[in-house]
């Protein structure tokens, strides 16, 4: 908000010498009733000041030039940038009772509607008893939106529902009401529930043959007539993947499928296919590749 609107509006009836001085502005406070600053003669304060001196019977309500106070709020209030509704109910509900207290103090009545009205309830200890229960529910309603605010709530019922609620008029099952000590007590078992742990994310392992890392060494032998073994893992980061690309190129050496070379120890490892003549020593046809049957994956012929 750039900065506090400030007006004023002249007493109804009284004189340019003695018009009184009645002032509203807004602050930046969240609270409408904090926010609303009000001056009077002999009071100025916030909106929720002025209630409670009304409450408390120390200022009474037919020294409030109400015209005065309703006329500087609503003029203060249409200059008001953003929102504004919701300074208006906060202040309508109280100045119209106030309104009301004022205009049969003031007012001649006949004597039969007057004392039909004494006996009736009286209006300003009316206009305490609600004071109070708006405080009630308003110290209530600041409570809650602190506890909101804090992420100490366990559950609530957004705006937009509980106005559904309303609209569709909506009622609680009929039965008892429920005892306090019973909800705390059933909130305090709750509270005291240990949750079993998250249990952890499961993870697939990776199923690595000696027959796929084999047949890949084939594959890579039929594109090259050299094929070394470090270059075939250069992109691999697996350990488990390199151990059983190294198993399967010792069982293919077995089956004399391939023949693997190293000069020298840490040096690479190369594996070519079988020269004619290394076929021919080995007892292997042309054309043949070594024995046809499976892999065994069990790993005994390597223990």
């Amino acid at each position: 908000m750039a900065g506090p609107t400030v007006l004023l509006a002249p007493a109804i009836g009284a004189s340019t010498e003695d018009r009184g001085a009645t002032a509203v502005h807004f602050t930046a406070d969240v609270r409408p009733e904090v926010a609303t600053i009000v001056s009077l003669a002999g009071f100025d304060g916030p909106l929720g000041l002025l209630l409670a001196l009304i409450e408390s019977q120390k200022l009474d309500v037919l020294t409030v030039r109400l015209g005065d106070l309703a006329g500087a709020y609503l003029e203060a209030l249409a200059r008001l940038p953003g929102e504004r509704l919701v300074y208006l109910s906060t202040f309508v509900a109280v100045a119209a009772q106030l309104i009301l207290i004022k205009s049969r103090a003031l007012l001649p009545r006949p004597p039969s509607v007057a004392a039909g009205l004494d006996e009736a309830p009286d209006p300003e200890a009316e206009l305490r008893r609600r004071l109070v229960l708006y405080r009630l529910y308003r110290d209530a309603g600041a409570r809650l939106a602190a506890m909101l605010a804090s992420g100490r709530a366990l559950a609530h019922r957004e705006a937009t529902v509980a106005a559904a609620s309303g609209l569709a008029e909506a009622r609680p099952a009929p039965g008892p009401p429920l005892d306090p000590a019973s909800l705390a007590e059933a909130l305090a078992r709750t509270t005291a529930l240990v949750l079993p742990p998250a249990a952890p994310p499961e993870v697939l392992a990776r199923s690595i043959t000696l027959a796929e890392r084999a047949e890949a060494i084939r594959l890579a032998l039929a594109d090259s007539p050299v094929v070394v073994l470090q270059e075939l893992l250069a992109f691999t980061r697996d350990r488990v993947l390199v151990a059983i690309t190294f198993l399967a190129l010792l069982e293919l050496v077995k089956r004399r499928e391939v023949v693997a070379e190293q000069a020298e120890p840490w040096g690479p490892i190369r594996c070519r296919r079988l020269t004619a003549a290394e076929r021919a020593a080995a007892g292997l046809e042309e054309g043949a590749s070594g024995p046809s049957e499976p892999i065994d994956e069990r790993l005994e012929d390597f223990a």
